[in-house]
């Protein structure tokens, strides 16, 4: 028996005899126990049935029912319900005049009710709903909608409802209504009923291009397991095929997972170079004959015994152009791009890239060891696609060997040691080329000190070089083995000053001012390059003689006292200015860094961020020459408003090539080719009200007068659902998009371009 609240015993006894006192059911052999509170509750023992009405709340563990009557038989397990009747469940949640619930198997009917499934905010409404198990529902009509209220903004209306909760919901012969307005009819429709990843049909993607004709993109998303899932893309081009490609990834470990992508397709279009195929070629790329089209990419880490690590990343592509074509949408580069770096942690490169790389390393590391074995594969696509001759230079393989900065003993002093191995390749030499094998070894010894309040820390290292060459022209003088020794000094000197200042400011209580002077030597000898081969960077050695003053500094803000004040960096800025003195010594104008004039003084470098408050910030960066008196390389950016508020950013990008300026102070006629840009990119997003919302781009090259993108687009956001349309012109695409998505039941999106 459950008793009452507290009341006299004697007005206790007067309510026993005028209403049943709240009763608990026996309990069906092997389920938990069933309760039954009512204002009136009889038990009629032959057939094993309770009758409660008035306020009747039936539990049974997580389940719990209430209706104004309710029947319970208790041999069944099953309740009669009717009257307000409210039946609630793990994520569930049943209004009705009546239902018929049996509470261990969790079937039962329900009349004119609706079910609201929480993890969706999805309410579902018929006459006659079959709750078939746990997580299944059937009706023969049906009503849906993820909107809230009795006349919700859109729902839908069909027949042959089949609903599986954490799967996928199905209805036939389904009519979209806006404000009660039938606008869109589907014999068919399939919708996900799910929180957790599921196999099935991601939103499709549908547009119109002069490349590709009418162009169908649709993903299907395959989990299997909780460390494994899938994706399977059809892509169908009216003109050009129908590409078929696929996504896997797993996660075995943070140190043992892997991305992995195929595509492919036969293509209709060539670039033959005649009038029917330029609409399939891009400007300044080779031909491209071919009609097989493919790429395959991927990467991989593999924790392995022993501490070791492997890592594997390969990028192979049918031809020059297919990552240019197949940039944007599901499977294309962007998505491959922004996959790779969000679930590898590192990049692959570019589409406009004619050389991809590949590569397999092993590694193994300590606190302050690593050695690494790696091959590197640099496919030339143009070269391979073309069947041209390919003298890309191969790294197969390479072992390399790091000891990090360490003390030795105690005799105050610290080394360093790195060295290495590879064998370098290429297909096919020619006389300009040559391959062969490199070895190297660079030691160094530290020893830093301190002279009051100044930190001295001076390094000399030796770097010993040995190659054994292969050339087209057996008596070149790179021909054979070589060897050689190249030594290299450094030294920093620098100290820190600081000041804090009181202030009486709201954002802050006290500000920090920080400058950090730096003066560095660095010198290296260099190596002929007409007398020592030079594969890369280890042995590209000019020589360096050089001196650079760096000053950094920092304003910091403080506010708050006690345990937990806040700090905020406002502004950061760099300084930096070298002088080379091999420059300023050189008497041969052949070897000046421009072959034109001596500039001794390398550009000045600057930089400024800048946070005065929370929703604005200003950066930049620059560098600027002392002899052409202008800027040659300038990043600027403006930010007004950040989160989800109105965010408006200015963006000023310059590059000015020196030799540009040299050959204009000289009177040399101008070249073609300089690497000069400047442009401008605003964007803005914020809302405009009443649930509308715009975002913009614009970029423009300032330098030629043109406009380089324009985009625009207007979203509509209401409870639940969301229309947009979105327009983007660009120098290659000109494209109007039109979208609506319906909370909870995914969206879709059309548009039409034209190249």
């Amino acid at each position: 028996m459950v008793f009452p609240h507290r009341f006299s015993w004697f007005l206790l006894l007067c309510l026993l005899f005028l209403f049943p006192p709240v009763a608990s059911a026996a309990p069906k052999p092997g389920s938990a126990p069933v309760n039954i509170t009512a204002d009136r509750l009889s038990h009629d023992s032959a057939k094993g049935v309770y009758t409660a009405e008035g306020d009747v709340l039936v539990t049974d563990g997580s389940v719990t029912l209430n209706a104004d009557r309710v029947i319970y038989h208790l041999e069944e397990g099953t309740a009669e319900a009717e009257g307000n009747v409210r039946l609630v469940s793990d994520g569930e949640e049943v209004t009705a005049e009546a239902v018929t619930y049996a509470m261990e198997s969790q079937e039962g009917t329900i009349s004119n009710g609706t079910v609201f499934i929480k993890s969706r905010n999805l309410w579902i409404h018929s006459d006659s709903l079959e709750k078939r198990g746990e997580n299944r529902y059937t009706a023969d009509r049906v009503r849906i909608t993820t909107c809230d209220g009795e006349n919700p903004d859109w729902a839908i209306t069909g027949r042959k409802l089949d609903l599986t909760i954490e799967g996928y919901g199905t209805a036939r012969h389904v009519m979209l209504e806006t404000a009660g307005v039938p606008v869109i009819y589907t014999p068919y429709l399939l919708f996900p009923v799910k929180i957790k990843r599921q196999t099935g049909l991601l939103p499709p993607t549908v547009s119109y291009s002069s490349r590709k004709g009418i162009d169908v993109i649709q993903p299907l998303f395959i989990t299997l397991g909780d460390s494994m899932d899938a994706t399977v893309t059809t892509n169908y081009m009216a003109d050009r095929g129908t590409r078929l490609g696929g996504e896997f990834r797993y996660m075995a470990s943070p140190r043992s997972k892997g991305i992995l992508f195929a595509e492919g397709f036969n293509d209709r279009k060539i670039d033959d170079g005649t009038a029917a195929g330029s609409d399939y070629g891009y400007s300044g790329s080779p031909d491209r004959t071919n009609t097989d089209r493919y790429w395959f990419r991927g990467k991989l880490d593999q924790s392995l015994p022993g501490g070791f690590n492997a890592k594997l990343d390969f990028d192979w592509v049918s031809d020059q152009d297919y990552l240019r074509e197949f940039k944007d949408g599901p499977g294309g580069y962007t998505s491959t791009q922004d996959g790779m770096e969000e679930f590898m942690g590192r990049s692959i490169d570019d589409h406009t890239d004619t050389v991809r790389t590949n590569s397999l390393s092993v590694v193994k590391s300590t606190n302050a060891f690593t050695a690494s074995l790696s091959g590197i594969w640099n496919d030339d696509v143009v070269a391979r696609s073309q069947e041209t001759d390919d003298n890309t230079l191969q790294q197969l393989p390479t072992l390399t060997v790091t000891q990090s900065r360490s003390a030795l003993g105690s005799s105050g002093l610290q080394y360093s040691m790195e060295g290495g191995a590879t064998k370098f390749y290429r297909q096919d030499l020619t006389t300009a080329t040559y391959d062969g094998e490199r070895s190297y070894v660079l030691p160094k010894v530290y020893m830093p000190f301190k002279v009051g309040a100044f930190s001295v820390d001076p390094r000399a290292g030796l770097r010993g070089l040995w190659w054994d060459t292969n050339t087209y022209d057996a008596t070149s003088p790179l021909a054979g083995t070589q060897t050689a020794a190249v030594p290299e000094f450094t030294t920093d000197l620098s100290t820190e000053f600081y000041r804090i200042f009181e202030t009486e400011a709201s954002w802050a209580d006290k500000v920090r001012h920080r400058i950090k002077p730096t003066l560095t030597y660095d010198w290296q000898d260099d190596l002929d390059d007409t007398l020592y081969p030079t594969f890369d960077t280890v042995d590209e050695l000019d020589g360096k003689n050089n001196v650079t003053l760096k000053l950094f500094s920092t304003l910091t803000s403080k506010k708050g006292e006690g345990d937990n004040p806040t700090y905020r960096d406002f502004v950061t800025g760099t300084l930096s200015q070298t002088w080379d003195i091999n420059e300023e010594r050189e008497a041969d104008q052949a070897e000046w860094r421009n072959g034109l004039t001596k500039e001794p003084l390398k550009p000045f470098y600057a930089d400024l961020t800048f946070y005065p408050v929370d929703g604005l910030s200003f950066k930049f960066d620059g560098t600027w020459s002392w002899y052409e008196s202008e800027i040659l390389t300038q990043n600027t950016s403006l930010t007004l408003g950040s989160g989800l508020g109105p965010k408006l950013t200015v963006s000023h990008r310059k590059t000015r090539d020196p030799l540009e300026s040299i050959h204009e102070s000289l009177g040399i006629t101008p070249s073609a080719s300089y690497d000069s840009s400047e442009n401008l990119v605003t964007t803005l997003n914020m809302g405009l009200g009443r649930g509308f919302y715009l975002d913009m781009e614009y970029e423009r090259d300032l330098l030629n007068g043109t406009d380089i993108t324009k985009k625009c687009g207007v979203t509509y956001k209401a409870s639940c659902w969301a229309v947009f349309t979105r327009f983007e012109d660009s120098t290659d695409d000109t494209k109007i998009t039109f979208g609506v998505e319906l909370t909870g039941l995914g969206g879709f999106d059309s548009s039409y371009s034209t190249d």
